[in-house]
């Protein structure tokens, strides 16, 4: 436990130095998404899967109205990955968008099986956490040291303090906890997800 703290401290800290970092993307955006996609349906067995549309722009509409930002729609099933969020992501490569495409793979997870939290902070800190087991076992790309360190340093960025804002995801540090403490337990296979689900 004090290794997964130590761990833990660390790439937070690696996450707020690399904010700012100039980055090199290793692989095409629509590669990144298909690739996640695929490696996330593998991982359930090609269950309940949703529907992916990519490269979305602002304002066009889906199942659940206007798309503002990359998300899961309930109503059709569909994981929405805005062309705004891509560019986002790539400021910090390629990695910071299999976050992206597996947190909302999360989202959809969560709600075809009937355990997402109502509230939302505790929501997206376990869709955050569920991306990184799924990054963890996705068994067609190999993320390394630096793919982990772009990740951190994205889900700090995404972070937020607007604790009064209904829309609040989490804190720079909340998130990047999540998302290390679901990699951590991909070790342990499927079964890691029970540490997102505490």
């Amino acid at each position: 436990m004090k290794i997964n703290k130590v761990l833990t401290n660390i790439i937070v800290g690696i996450g707020y130095l690399f904010v700012s970092l100039p980055v090199k993307a290793e692989w095409k955006p629509g590669t990144v998404v298909q690739g996640i996609y695929s490696g996330i349906q593998q991982i359930h067995g090609y269950q309940v899967t949703p529907k992916l549309i990519s490269d979305v722009p602002n304002g066009a509409r889906g199942g659940c109205g206007r798309i503002y930002g990359s998300h899961y729609c309930v109503r059709n099933h569909t994981v929405y990955i805005t062309r705004q969020h891509i560019r986002m992501a790539y400021q910090h490569e390629d990695a910071a968008l299999a976050y992206i495409v597996a947190h909302e793979y999360a989202h959809a997870m969560q709600t075809a099986y009937g355990f997402q939290p109502r509230i939302t902070p505790i929501s997206e800190l376990q869709a955050d956490c569920l991306a990184g087991v799924y990054i963890g076992l996705i068994p067609n790309i190999e993320f390394d040291n630096r793919d982990i360190q772009e990740i951190a340093s994205f889900a700090y960025r995404i972070g937020d303090y607007n604790w009064h804002n209904p829309q609040h995801h989490g804190t720079p540090q909340q998130r990047v906890k999540a998302v290390v403490l679901g990699m951590q337990s991909s070790v342990q296979g499927k079964s890691g997800v029970s540490a997102c689900l505490r």
